[in-house]
């Protein structure tokens, strides 16, 4: 009985092992069938790098890092009607292009205000609650990029 456990443990190993060989064989019989269409992915990174959507984002905050030559503490304060993940990715992005400035979210106000109007790029200042209570734009970056001071 034990050498019949043995033979079956054989058998299916060898079966395996021919299974993995057929399948790693089609494996390459399709990849030198279709090499020609496969590009490589060194020139796919040469020919996007800076043209992502992360490059392209922290450039426009190549101006505002002059703006604070010191490390401050800011507010953030993204779109008004922007969905949880699209707020949290442009909130971190914020942070990291920023850095080491301290960027908190829109419930804890300090005396430098940053808005980040990424899809509508202005807002109205006749129903601003910043701008009507005390307020002032000490630059609009024309790109979304608001700075507020009191």
């Amino acid at each position: 009985m034990k050498q019949k456990a043995e033979l079956i443990k054989i058998i299916n190993i060898l079966l395996l092992s021919a299974l993995l060989c057929f399948f790693v064989w089609q494996l390459y019989i399709t990849f030198i069938k279709y090499e020609d269409k496969f590009e490589s992915p060194l020139k796919v990174t040469e020919q996007d790098y800076g043209n992502d959507f992360i490059s392209q984002y922290g450039n426009r905050y190549e101006e505002i890092k002059n703006l604070f030559t010191k490390p401050v503490t800011m507010t953030y304060i993204g779109e008004p009607n922007e969905d949880f993940a699209t707020g949290c990715t442009h909130y971190f992005l914020t942070q990291y292009f920023l850095s080491p400035n301290l960027i908190l979210r829109n419930n804890a106000v300090r005396d430098t205000i940053i808005y980040n109007l990424y899809n509508s790029k202005k807002f109205d200042p006749a129903s601003n609650y910043h701008l009507n209570n005390g307020w002032h734009i000490v630059k609009d970056f024309n790109n979304g990029l608001i700075v507020l001071a009191k």
